[in-house]
Parts: structure tokens; sequence; C-alpha cells
């Protein structure tokens, strides 16, 4: 059986192709991605003509993918479709536009699926600590132990919406980035500083932070780049300040979807390590798709 599960982003809509059998776990066979940054179509609760025609023009394709590879295809939404006043109405036009129901998770949904994401694809995964899945629009903290889901927590930013507030340019500069951290931590929750332990290791989870992988390996030189110390951590942010034009060049080249937000996407990581004093960082290589598709798996026959 295939499944082609689209997640529709505050920054991105994309995809992954997977293929399950009967006793092993999913593969991964596909992806595509595509930057359509619909939280800036989003006005005083309502997407614009413009933002649901780009939508639904990028859904469309997407279901062609699908039948294509002759795979079930399911889209949920996440905070793209949270800040819109009546998400249920563009849901029904989006189901008259494409023929295809969208799927609205809560934060706490999202959150559910990003830990079970990163339960199935987390080999080596620390016993305690907290997951990080920040998306363009929202931000999902879980305290984790033994493997079991703790304290659970919806912020109401992401790195587009961060990027936004601090009225940071494409190369974040220092005051941006201070700007950036301050409107993070106002955010936060007070229940943060409290996590103790589980407070000192991070794993990150979705794109922002498999991003933050990227930029650690390749301008780093990190060996491992999916365990990290704060202090490497650091060192990244403190490069992609203010950066040289070269360096901004090959950000672009390394993240061309995603090279604009990692400044801020770095500030607002920074602030959330600094409240629960985190020394260590992980990276997973799976999250909310995964743990979708475990949703969907398990969902009762009708």
């Amino acid at each position: 059986m295939r499944y082609l599960i689209i997640d529709i982003g505050s920054n991105t809509v994309k995809y992954d192709l997977f293929v399950c059998k009967k006793g092993r776990l999913p593969a991964k066979i596909g992806h595509k991605s595509r930057a359509l940054r619909l939280i800036n179509y989003i006005t005083d609760g309502k997407l614009s003509s413009e933002g649901l025609s780009l939508l639904c023009d990028t859904l469309k394709q997407y279901e062609k993918d699908g039948k294509k590879e002759k795979a079930l295809v399911f889209p949920f939404a996440t905070a793209s479709f949270r800040r819109i006043s009546d998400p249920y109405e563009t849901i029904d036009e989006i189901k008259k536009q494409t023929g295809l129901t969208v799927r609205l998770l809560s934060g706490s949904e999202e959150a559910e699926c990003s830990f079970q994401g990163m339960l199935s694809t987390m080999k080596d995964l620390p016993r305690c600590g907290y997951m990080i899945d920040m998306g363009g629009g929202s931000t999902e903290l879980t305290l984790f132990e033994d493997r079991a889901a703790g304290y659970l927590y919806s912020c109401p930013f992401g790195a587009l919406s961060v990027k936004n507030a601090a009225g940071a340019d494409d190369a974040i500069k220092k005051e941006q980035r201070r700007a950036a951290s301050e409107f993070v931590a106002g955010l936060l929750p007070s229940k943060l500083s409290d996590f103790g332990e589980g407070g000192k290791t991070a794993v990150l989870v979705g794109g922002t932070g498999k991003a933050l992988r990227t930029l650690a390996k390749e301008l780093l030189s990190l060996k491992n780049a999916e365990h990290m110390t704060r202090e490497d951590f650091s060192a990244l942010l403190d490069l992609i300040t203010d950066p040289s034009d070269a360096l901004f060049e090959k950000m672009k080249e390394l993240l061309p979807q995603r090279y604009q937000l990692m400044g801020a996407g770095l500030a607002a990581f920074d602030a959330i390590f600094e409240k629960a004093g985190t020394e260590e960082i992980y990276v997973c290589p799976g999250g909310v798709r995964e743990g979708y598709l475990a949703m969907v798996q398990n969902a009762p026959k009708s």
C-alpha cells in the first residue's frame, strides 16, 4: 500500500510518499515541496483568493502525483489554517476545487503526530528530553521520558511568523536577531524553565531543525550534525548573523526554499534553549508526516 501524505504548512506545502508493507516500518520513497508562504496571504483571519489559488493548484499537482504512484492521498493542515477565522469554509472551497478533503490538526494533535513521528524514526532517542517541532507558523514542545510524552504545548510562533514580527531581512542582522529572541521569549510557557533534566536535551523535529542540520554540517564541518552541543549551535547562529555576501549565497545554495527563515528560526531556537537550559541538541530524521501516516493507518475503518 502506498500513501501520499500532504502537509499544508505556513511556509511550505509538501508531501512524503510512503510504501507500507506488512511487518515492516513505512519506507519513504518520494518527497516534494513548494514554498507558498501561506501565512503571508492571511489578513484579518482570511486567506486571500490568490493564496487559495496557489494552494489549490499545488494540491491538484500533488494529487496527480498520487494517482501516478497509485497512492492514497491524505492532506492535512496545521498552523496555516489555524490562523484562519473560519478554516472550514476554506476547507470546503478546497474540496470543491480539488476534490480533496483537508484535515485540520489542532496544536495538540500536531504535537502528537510529531512525537509519534519522532519515536518511529529516531534510532538513538535520548532517555529524557523535550521535542521541538518548529514550522513556519507554530512550534510544538513536548517533554518526554522513556519514550512517553509528558507536558505538551503549542506555541503561536514559527520561523516565518518570527521573521515577520522581528522585521528581519533575508539575512538577519544583530538588532533583528535580538528582536526575534525577545518576541519568542514573550510567548514561551513558564513551564519550560521547570523542565529540569529534560530541558538539557532538545530533539528537533521538522523543516527548521533539518535545515539547521544542513547548515551545521556544511558551514561548521561537523562530522555528526545530527547531534551537536549548545556551543556548536551558538557558533552557527553567530556565523549567520550579519553574514558576508559569499556566506549568504552559500546559504541560498544549500537551502533554496528556506534560507530566508534561518536567522529568525535559529534566534527562536536560541530563546527556547536559553529558557530550558539546553546543553545538547539532536535532529530527528522524521516528524509530523510519519506521525500522521500512523494516525491514518490506525484510524477505524468505516
